[in-house]
């Protein structure tokens, strides 16, 4: 189980727990606003994620207020694309959580729009590392939702967009941070979540668990 206290015990991030579910559903409406009614997860998912994988849901709390929360299951590495929906067992994670399986994907991370900027999600990122090492799986995976999109959608393809990100000539507030948090490009995947904004895509990242400061000062500096 997580919990420890951050930047300078302002914030104290930790495993989820059933009575987090509310707040974590106020979290998820308020991060995800132009996201697909059927991609919404309320509070019914996240206390079933709770139950279904406990040590993998994680809370970043100020003064007994959630600003911060994430979501995962266990699985092995996926050898197919799927969509948001089929990849997450329609948001219940029931019956796509792999008891034995090796990598830990995370479905969701939001930080409320006042608190982004402080490094937040790296912790959260961080956490969850923790808890792989724990567990023994080899590592996390996202599908960063190319959130900055929407701006560009008229200039640019969403391939020239991932490009743009990858050469760093501009940033996206999703992609950016992960990629500062240590994660890898795989691929991109097309049609995985119903929300123009991402320009109805994503990008299959990953990170192990052996991956320290010094090799994440490493990937930002040559573009990983």
């Amino acid at each position: 189980m997580i919990h420890k206290e951050i930047l300078e015990n302002r914030f104290i991030v930790r495993t989820a727990t059933p009575e987090d579910a509310i707040q974590m559903e106020y979290v998820q409406s308020r991060c995800y606003p132009t996201l697909d009614k059927s991609e919404i997860m309320t509070r019914q998912h996240f206390a079933n994620h709770i139950k279904v994988f406990p040590e993998g849901q994680i809370v970043m709390e100020e003064d007994g207020k959630i600003v911060a929360s994430a979501s995962t299951f266990r699985c092995n590495f996926p050898k197919h694309d799927s969509t948001f929906l089929e990849e997450t067992d329609n948001l219940w994670i029931t019956n796509v959580q792999v008891e034995d399986g090796d990598w830990m994907y995370g479905i969701d991370m939001g930080v409320l729009l006042e608190y982004r900027g402080l490094g937040l999600s790296t912790e959260m990122y961080n956490a969850r590392n923790e808890v792989c090492k724990k567990l023994k799986l080899k590592g996390q995976i996202i599908a960063g939702m190319t959130i900055g999109y929407g701006r560009f959608k008229d200039k640019m393809t969403i391939e020239e967009y991932c490009y743009a990100l990858e050469i760093n000539k501009f940033t996206d507030p999703t992609i950016t941070p992960q990629r500062k948090a240590g994660f890898r490009w795989i691929r991109p995947l097309y049609n995985y979540i119903n929300d123009p904004e991402c320009g109805y895509g994503s990008i299959l990242m990953y990170r192990p668990v052996d991956i320290d400061f010094s090799l994440n000062k490493y990937l930002q500096a040559n573009n990983f």
